[in-house]
């Protein structure tokens, strides 16, 4: 495999767009319910998008 930078930054930029997503709604969403399910919706999408980028699944 031959990576370059790009690669290295588009990972970087998909990490902290993960890191603020789940920063956000930390600190504005105070449901019980919901803050969960908001936490686990950014994780998924992030993984989904990773995966997508990696290897074209989804």
């Amino acid at each position: 495999m031959n990576w370059g930078i790009e690669d290295f930054t588009a990972a970087a930029t998909l990490l902290a767009a993960a890191w603020i997503g789940i920063a956000l709604v930390r600190r504005n969403v105070h449901g019980r319910v919901l803050r969960p399910i908001l936490l686990v919706g950014v994780v998924l999408v992030v993984m989904m998008i990773w995966a997508h980028l990696a290897v074209g699944i989804a």
